[in-house]
Order: C-alpha cells, then sequence, then structure tokens
C-alpha cells in the first residue's frame, strides 16, 4: 500500500519496539481517522509490507480494536488481483495492527491531482478493474462503503488498479451506522442510500465507482458544498447532472454507463460489478473503433515510415548509451504493408503504412512510445510525403560527420533529485519558464509528463541581460528544449529529469558557416602569402600567385582543421546550459521548501498548451 508519503520513521517508536524481530519499520506512509500506515520490512518473509495500525486513543477501546481486528481478517479472506491482499491481523504489547501487501505507486487520488482528468481509455481501465475486485467482494457478502480515489492504488510498474482499506467493510450488508449514529465513509462518494443510513448492498460501491468515474473524466464531482451535511442531503435529494452536461468531450457510450452509476435508486443501477465492467467495456470498445477510423485516415509513405523508425531508433539509442543498463534499444522490424484498400483522401497505396501501425511496430520492437511520439512529432510539420526528405542525405551526413568530427545528433543531460516527481515537476515549471531562463512551453507530447510524456519548450531569442542560451540557441543553432521526468523503479521519492536538444536542426547552418569561415580564411591566407612573397622575393605579378596559393592552402586548411574541435566545443558549452538549467530546478525546489512561496510570475509563453500542469 501507498499514500501521501511522509518521512517519520519514529512516528510511533512503542510500536516498533514491539514489533522488533517481526517487523523493521522503514517510515510513515500516511494516516488518517482509522489509522497510521507505516512501510515495513517483513523480517521472517523478507518483502515490504504496509503495516496499519489502529491509533493509541481509539484502540484504548475494547469494542473498538476488537472490531478493527476482526474486519482486518474479514479483508484477509479475499484474494483477487485488484484487491490488496492482507496477510495478518494481531494485537501485540497493546496495539492492534495487519499488515498487508505494500504497492510502490500512487492512489487514484494523487494521479486525478496531479494530471487533471484523465483519458477515457485509463478512465475505463481502472474502473473495470475496480468493478472486478468490487464484484469478488460482493459475492463473499462484503461491501467496502468507502470505495474513493484514495483507496484505489495503482501500481508503479504494471499500472494495475488495485483496492484497499477494507477498514470499514461490513459483511451481511449491515447498516452504515456506528453504534454512536456517524455515518463511515467519505461524504463526496456516498449513495443515497448510504447517506441516509438505509441497508446496503453492492450497487452502493457501484454508485460511489461512478462518483470516481464522473471526477476523472470531468475534473469535478457530481456533488460538492460547503460542509459534509451539505453534500451528503445533495446525494440523497439531488439529482446529479449529466456527464456530458459538464464534460462535452466525453463520448455518449461512457457518459451513459456513469450517468446510470449516479441514479437515485439502487434498482436502476447496474447489478452487479461484473455488469458494470461489461458496459464499460462496450463503451471502449465504441470509443476506440472511432479512433482506430481516425487513425486509418493516416498513412505514411514506405520512406517515411522507415524514417520514423530510424529516428525514433536513434533516440532510444542515445538514451540507453546515457542510462546504459536499464534501457536497452533493439533493431526495429520489417512490417507487412497495410492492405486497407481505402482511406480519407482515396485509395491507399500498396507501400503505405497506417501511422497505428508504424508506432505499433516500433513498440514491438523495444522502442519506447516516448521516442515514437518525438520522432513524429519532429516530422509533423512537414508537408506529407515529404517526411524521408527530412532526414539528411547519406552525402550530407556523411560530409558532416568528417568536417565535424562526430555523428552525435542529440545532447541530453539528466540529474537525479531526491524529490517526488510532482514536486520536481512543479519545480520545473517555475524555474525554466521564469527569468533568466525564460523557456516557453509549446508542447507536450506522449501523455502527462508524469506518465512519461514530453515537455517541448521554445529557447527565446536573445534578449538584453544575462542571456541563459547563447550556444545552445546560437551555437549549435536549437531551437527547442525536450524535458522528460522518469520515477526511479521502487523509490517513489526520487526521479530523474533529463533535458535534451536536437543537433541535426543545426547542422547544415553551422556546416554551411564554418565552410564560410574557412573560405575567408583561405582568402585572407591568399592576401598575406602575396604580401610576405612581395617583401621577401621582390617579385611581382604572376610571381605572386605560388606564396599566395601556399598562403590560402595553409590557412584554409588551418580553419578546416579547426572547424571540429569548434563544433564539439560549442556542444560542450551546450551541455553545460543544460546543466545549469537543471541546477536551477534544483535551486528553485529548495527555495521554495525554505520560503514557501513563488517567484514572480513568468512571463506568458508563446503557447499555453499543457501550461497549467505544473501548478
Amino acid at each position: 500500500m501507498t499514500m501521501s508519503e511522509n518521512t517519520a520513521p519514529d512516528a510511533v517508536p512503542a510500536f516498533r519496539t514491539a514489533l522488533r524481530g517481526q517487523y523493521d519499520i522503514q517510515r510513515e506512509l500516511g494516516r488518517g481517522g482509522m489509522g497510521i500506515v507505516l512501510l515495513a520490512r517483513d523480517e521472517r518473509l523478507d518483502r515490504s509490507v504496509a503495516l496499519k495500525v489502529l491509533p493509541p486513543q481509539l484502540a484504548e477501546d475494547a469494542d473498538t480494536r476488537e472490531r478493527f481486528l476482526r474486519e482486518a481478517r474479514m479483508a484477509a479472506q479475499l484474494s483477487h488481483p485488484n484487491i490488496v491482499p492482507v496477510y495478518r491481523a494481531d494485537d501485540i504489547g497493546g496495539f492492534a495492527f495487519f499488515a498487508m501487501g505494500y504497492v510502490d505507486g500512487e492512489t487514484l487520488g494523487d494521479r486525478i491531482r496531479d494530471r487533471g482528468t484523465l483519458s477515457a481509455p485509463d478512465t475505463v481501465r481502472i474502473l473495470r478493474e475496480v468493478a472486478w475486485a468490487l464484484a469478488y467482494a460482493h459475492a463473499r457478502g462484503i461491501v467496502h462503503r468507502d470505495i474513493k480515489p484514495e483507496n484505489i492504488l495503482l501500481d508503479r510498474q504494471s499500472g494495475r488498479a488495485i483496492v484497499t482499506d477494507f477498514g470499514i467493510a461490513r459483511a451481511d450488508f449491515n447498516p452504515a451506522l456506528t453504534q454512536d449514529g456517524l455515518v463511515l465513509g467519505t461524504v463526496h462518494y456516498m449513495s443515497p442510500e448510504q447517506a441516509t443510513g438505509e441497508p446496503l448492498d453492492g450497487r452502493s460501491d457501484l454508485y460511489a465507482l461512478g462518483c470516481i468515474g464522473f471526477l476523472a473524466l470531468s475534473g469535478r464531482l457530481p456533488f460538492d458544498g460547503t460542509t459534509p451535511q451539505g453534500v451528503l442531503v445533495a446525494h440523497a435529494t439531488k439529482e446529479p447532472p449529466a456527464l456530458r452536461s459538464v464534460a462535452p468531450s466525453v463520448s455518449p457510450a461512457l457518459a451513459s454507463v456513469i450517468d446510470r452509476c449516479l441514479r437515485k435508486r439502487a434498482d436502476e443501477r447496474f447489478e452487479t460489478g461484473e455488469a458494470l465492467a461489461d458496459a464499460l467495456g462496450k463503451a471502449l470498445e465504441a470509443i476506440e473503433q472511432d479512433a482506430r477510423g481516425q487513425a486509418s485516415a493516416v498513412v505514411l509513405s514506405s520512406e517515411s515510415a522507415m524514417a520514423v523508425w530510424r529516428r525514433a531508433a536513434e533516440l532510444q539509442a542515445e538514451a540507453a548509451a546515457r542510462l546504459e543498463t536499464r534501457i536497452r534499444s533493439n533493431e526495429t522490424r520489417a512490417l507487412a504493408p497495410a492492405t486497407d484498400s481505402s482511406a480519407s483522401a482515396g485509395v491507399t497505396p500498396t507501400d503505405a503504412y497506417r501511422l497505428r501501425d508504424v508506432e505499433a511496430a516500433a513498440v514491438e520492437a523495444g522502442i519506447s512510445q516516448r521516442y515514437v511520439a518525438l520522432a513524429l512529432d519532429e516530422m509533423r510539420s512537414i508537408a506529407p510525403g515529404e517526411m524521408a526528405k527530412a532526414d539528411v542525405s547519406p552525402f550530407a551526413e556523411r560530409l558532416a560527420t568528417r568536417v565535424f568530427g562526430t555523428s552525435q545528433r542529440t545532447v541530453s543531460v539528466s540529474r537525479v533529485f531526491r524529490a517526488p516527481p510532482r514536486t520536481v515537476l512543479q519545480s520545473l515549471g517555475r524555474s525554466l519558464q521564469a527569468s533568466p531562463w525564460l523557456l516557453s512551453l509549446q508542447d507536450t507530447l506522449g501523455g502527462h509528463p508524469l506518465d512519461g510524456g514530453v515537455l517541448v519548450f521554445s529557447i527565446p531569442d536573445m534578449v538584453a541581460g544575462n542571456y541563459k542560451w547563447t550556444w545552445t540557441k546560437y551555437g549549435v543553432y536549437a531551437p527547442d528544449v525536450r524535458v522528460t521526468i522518469a520515477g526511479l523503479p521502487g523509490d517513489s521519492r526520487a526521479c530523474e529529469v533529463t533535458m535534451t536538444i536536437d543537433l541535426r536542426k543545426g547542422r547544415k547552418p553551422n556546416l554551411w558557416g564554418y565552410g564560410i569561415i574557412s573560405g575567408l580564411g583561405a582568402a585572407g591566407g591568399a592576401g598575406i602569402g602575396a604580401v610576405i612573397g612581395k617583401a621577401a622575393l621582390a617579385l611581382a605579378g604572376a610571381a605572386l600567385s605560388g606564396p599566395a596559393m601556399a598562403g590560402a592552402v595553409v590557412l584554409g586548411i588551418g580553419c578546416l582543421a579547426g572547424t571540429g574541435p569548434c563544433y564539439r566545443w560549442e556542444i560542450r558549452k551546450a551541455v553545460s546550459e543544460l546543466e545549469a538549467a537543471l541546477t536551477a530546478i534544483d535551486a528553485s525546489m529548495r527555495a521554495f521548501d525554505i520560503f514557501g512561496e513563488n517567484p514572480p510570475p513568468p512571463p506568458p509563453p508563446v503557447a499555453s498548451a499543457g501550461g497549467d500542469m505544473f501548478f
């Protein structure tokens, strides 16, 4: 299990002592009204577990402690891939606790808070997996009663949705009221029958899941208010807004499923979790069918498809050299041409490749979707049918490699930050868009940056003052900077930021520029040779041609010989500028931790696409 993480390894020292020899408590993961959650190492089985311990003020009551343990043991009866397993429930040294599986990831609440609304496919996948888990529990007479985004964990590696915290669950569908008359659960996701304290069945959990789907797709809750009582009354008496009335872009098929979950009468909702999962699956099929129709209309020539694969492979290969054992690139494999007989513009040529097939083939060959998105974006601005021509010709590539002494096409600089990705993203947005860096966010590629997407910043032109991009902008002629954030496996409190610039666009102007310099050098060398020849030999006219030619050759060769070292020096200077930008991100993060406020707002970006993702 994972929650918002606080570094408080000594939060319950007495509990640590009581468990000595059994569990090694490492740090606090979070806390709520019904328990403190700690990350620990099971010393006997050598595995990470999450320990939930009843707070001392509640553990003093024998009935509360017994109910806590009884419900933990009830949850331990559930064995499902989408339910966090409970390994043990016990009372040691006066501490009531249970041990459950530790999920390295984040909650759905964190995902929505950090990234905003989710895509329809991601929402459907998460809701279906939770619906399957609930169906399994409901079939065994257990209603969760507190389904909310914070109780849905998303595994970092697999992306699997896992339901946790059956701590207020009840067997046999008993009412939701405690002996003190308090309603259990979170008010924003309560079904009408739970809000009024009526008997519940599994359809109450499906109502809560509908509220979660509403939030994930629209960014708002069906009912909100200033007081819990007001929200409860709204759930019990008011009709929720139709999802498409607040999120018109949601497909009608998916919106109708969510709207049905939010019906006031339980018998008008889906009967079971399986029925809800099936309805979500059919809605997703309709969405994907529409997407396939749109993707099939986009085709690339075989040369363009090969250019995309080659460029994506180059980007990944460069990342592999930087990250060594963590990322490996594989050679692309041949893909059979598309055989569809029609496209939006007429008949598809036999050597054409559907865009979705180009992407699928690259991913199948081991090339990350991130690099495929980068390669396609680089070619997006080029007219259809001209994509292959965007790549440097073999002759020009060999000439540039010989002159510059390097075939390097991309420069990447990475840095590991000991902070959660969300915190680093915020710091990145604060520092890079502010003075003196003044980068402007242009686009995001391949999804949200916290999910592996790429941030594309344009580099400003030189302005008065302390300009930070001299060698990047005017040395290697890179027009923009690409930034990615990658979490470190097994450590949700650290991430790696990589800044990348593309050298390809600058190789041609640099080739011309150094060629002109060499030509001017040769001309200057000829003049110098002529003057020296005249003074030394006292000759005139044609007799000067020998010294002049020698001077031209010597100085011209000298200029050409210095081209490669100068170009590679410019690359190193650009690397220094990228490293300085990463240092500024770190400084911004530390300053924010100390002073707790943002610097003055940055100037308006050139384009605002995705610009709100930092804050």
